[in-house]
């Protein structure tokens, strides 16, 4: 009955603490970091397997199997609401497992009180944290208690070792944080005296290679991959990384008031309750640590601490990356405070002890109610957190009709969540992670009613509204815009030129510059042939295209092979207006900013499968294309040249629609069969062919793991640095 009381007011201390936060927070939305796991859980559910999260290939996607269930019975917001406070619970029940381990049952009810109250950081990671930083620290404080106990009975249980090892594995799968502290773990317990018998080592290895044995499939298909993320920072930056170690455990500490999860805005704490937290924090911790029988404890949050000083991905602002040190943080403070206590809670020390728990406690609820305080306006979310409201845009794409989106990757996610399976949305190119391909680019490329979604200030590399809007004026490319909230909705774009008016293959001869007989494979109207160019794309390297009779051409689009990046190589175009003598000027140059041109209904960007050359309406006679960088080979396709004056292909719309539908239900298979009957039924709609070339590409890769759109493929040529 006494621990059911003491269950009870550990609940009412958490309550009191932390309930203002998260009632301030409940209702905002999920974050885009947050939005993919959830989208990952929904594929899940529908038979889509991912290993590796979709954007970035660093961290694995336990998270979303453990979503998967509550996403099956309840609202995406309230399954990732109820997911984070298990989370936070299950760091406290550890809390108070570990301290018990380390000194006894006065040190586990201490730890458990302080990790109820927890730190304003912890508080706040608990009500807006992203997966998977609150999960691993849970992970690896099972393996710890694990230790402790085989520490205790050395005979152990076949099955809690096998259950061990797989908790590791699982661990370090979902995120390479889990690696120091399992490194520093292994360490404190052979410290601590803790030698495995042969039957337990080999049970906990054949465990964690089952764990680990998602990693092993993504590095196998190539979904996982080393990252800039994964970087250590160089020696000269070492100084610099103590520094920041220093400023994010503050942070984490509660020295700070940390406003946001991942971000500069901090607030002190007032004078005296800051000096108060800080001798508070010294004394439990060190009265805690000093014992031989904490080391398990001490060594993983060591081993953390300096990964984050090593490595180059963390910053001072990034505290989530520590968010590790609270498990081991609280149960050394509880043993610490028992310790001190060690004559009983009644008598002077019990006082003392008393005294240095309050001084944790105080300032840490203090923290709180300010950290809640702020989160009560909901426009500190939309401004530090990034995470402005979205269901107006998916109501105004809704409304215009629009199934497809491109946009920003703080909501591209988000969009996607709300609008359910009915929108896809993509980046345009991945921001995060240059070049890593992207779970719905395809789609969205494929889409010829594609709109883009952006916000006046938000980007991390995709042009923002009003630099958008620039975009398109230069391009000659107008669209409607919906306002929608805070973003701003581009769709229903009308191009420069009409797509559908080609001028017939017939009509047209494609050489080499370097000589020799027609290249008949580039107008055969069959991207499955084509033309290879014998060497790489150099200075000078190109084609000439001919038309039987001068005519205006409003733009030259070279459909080509989706394996070589030829899209972002620098080329020059001219026109000339009679056959004899050539006397044209180069009209164009590209690729463009961002590589955007007008192609397939909607401004696109990065590889497409396509070279656009924009000519304005000149009359020619020829138009010749020539690289001004090196590159890959040419795999040349089929060569288009558009005209107001050539015929309107109109047939084949009612079979691309088909094929785009095969496209969203993943049978890539039947949509390139469908392509390719649009393609025959309208043979000079360069999309149509372009889109079978893409649907081929798509259809011989992973269909239900993993699953990859094509590599956005611009590795810096494309000028997409610096958003507008």
């Amino acid at each position: 009955m006494r621990r059911l009381w003491a269950f009870a007011a550990l609940l009412a201390l958490s309550a009191l603490a932390r309930g203002p936060l998260h009632h301030a927070t409940f209702a905002l939305p999920v974050s885009n970091d947050d939005a993919i796991p959830l989208l990952i859980g929904r594929h899940l559910l529908a038979g889509e397997w991912a290993t590796i999260l979709w954007n970035q290939p660093y961290n694995g996607t336990l998270d979303a199997f453990l979503l998967a269930p509550l996403l099956a019975v309840l609202h995406h917001h309230v399954a990732f609401r109820l997911y984070e406070a298990l989370c936070a619970a299950a760091l406290c029940a550890l809390a108070f497992a570990l301290a018990r381990r380390v000194s006894g049952e006065a040190a586990a009810w201490a730890a458990a009180a302080l990790a109820a109250v927890g730190t304003p950081y912890a508080a706040l990671m608990a009500a807006t944290g992203p997966t998977p930083n609150f999960l691993v620290p849970v992970l690896v404080g099972l393996v710890v208690l694990h230790g402790y106990r085989t520490h205790e009975r050395p005979a152990g249980s076949w099955a809690l070792d096998v259950g061990a090892g797989l908790i590791a594995g699982l661990a370090v799968w979902d995120s390479a944080l889990a690696v120091p502290q399992l490194v520093g773990a292994a360490s404190g317990l052979a410290l601590l005296g803790l030698r495995p018998r042969p039957r337990v080592a080999l049970a906990f290895a054949l465990g964690g290679l089952l764990g680990l044995s998602p990693l092993f499939v993504a590095r196998a298909v190539g979904a996982s991959a080393a990252s800039t993320v994964t970087d250590t920072r160089p020696q000269w930056l070492w100084a610099d990384g103590v520094r920041d170690l220093g400023h994010a455990a503050a942070g984490l500490a509660g020295l700070e008031l940390a406003l946001v999860v991942d971000g500069p805005e901090r607030e002190a704490l007032p004078t005296a309750a800051r000096l108060a937290l800080g001798a508070g924090l010294i004394v439990a911790l060190l009265a805690g640590a000093t014992r031989r029988r904490a080391l398990p404890l001490v060594l993983p949050g060591l081993a953390l601490a300096g990964a984050f000083a090593y490595s180059r991905r963390t910053g001072p602002d990034e505290v989530r990356y520590l968010y590790g040190l609270l498990v081991p943080g609280y149960a050394l403070a509880g043993c610490g405070l028992a310790r001190l206590a060690a004559a009983g809670w009644r008598s002077w020390r019990g006082a003392g002890a008393a005294a240095v728990g309050l001084a944790l406690v105080a300032p840490w609820a203090l923290g709180q109610w300010r950290v809640a305080q702020v989160w009560s306006d909901p426009a500190h979310a939309a401004r530090v957190w990034q995470v402005p409201p979205v269901q107006p845009a998916v109501d105004a794409l809704r409304g215009a009709g629009v199934a497809s989106a491109y946009a920003s990757l703080q909501f591209a996610g988000r969009l996607g969540l709300e609008g359910g399976w009915d929108l896809r949305v993509s980046q345009a190119w991945n921001e995060r992670i240059p070049d890593d391909p992207m779970r719905f680019r395809d789609e969205v490329d494929l889409d010829p009613r594609g709109a883009w979604v952006l916000h006046p200030h938000l980007s991390r590399g995709m042009p923002r509204a009003a630099g958008f809007r620039g975009l398109l004026a230069g391009l000659g490319i107008r669209a409607r815009e919906s306002a929608a909230g805070e973003l701003i909705a581009f769709h229903d774009f009308a191009g420069p030129w009409d797509e559908r008016r080609s001028v017939p293959a017939a009509q047209l001869t494609v050489e080499s510059l370097a000589g020799g007989a027609p290249l008949l494979a580039a107008v055969d109207r069959d991207v499955a042939t084509g033309w290879t160019s014998p060497t790489g794309l150099a200075r000078g390297v190109g084609l000439r295209v001919r038309l039987a009779s001068p005519l205006p051409v409003e733009a030259l689009v070279l459909v080509v092979g989706l394996d070589a990046p030829v899209e972002s190589v620098a080329w020059s175009a001219s026109v000339h207006p009679a056959p004899e003598p050539l006397t044209g000027a180069i009209v164009a140059q590209g690729p463009g900013r961002f590589g955007l041109r007008y192609w397939n209904g909607a401004p696109r960007a990065g590889r497409q499968g396509v070279i656009v050359v924009a000519l304005g309406g000149r009359d020619a006679a020829e138009i010749q294309w020539v690289a001004q960088s090196a590159g890959p080979a040419l795999d040349l396709r089929e060569v288009f040249v558009l005209a107001a004056a050539a015929p309107i292909a109109e047939a084949g719309d009612d079979r691309a629609s088909e094929a785009l539908a095969a496209t969203r239900a993943g049978r890539w298979a039947q949509a390139v069969t469908l392509y390719a009957a649009a393609a025959r039924a309208a043979p000079e709609r360069a999309a149509f062919h372009a889109a079978r070339l893409r649907a081929e590409w798509r259809a011989a890769r992973r269909q239900r793991l993993d699953v990859e759109s094509l590599a956005d493929g611009a590795p810096g040529d494309w000028g997409r640095a610096r958003p507008e």
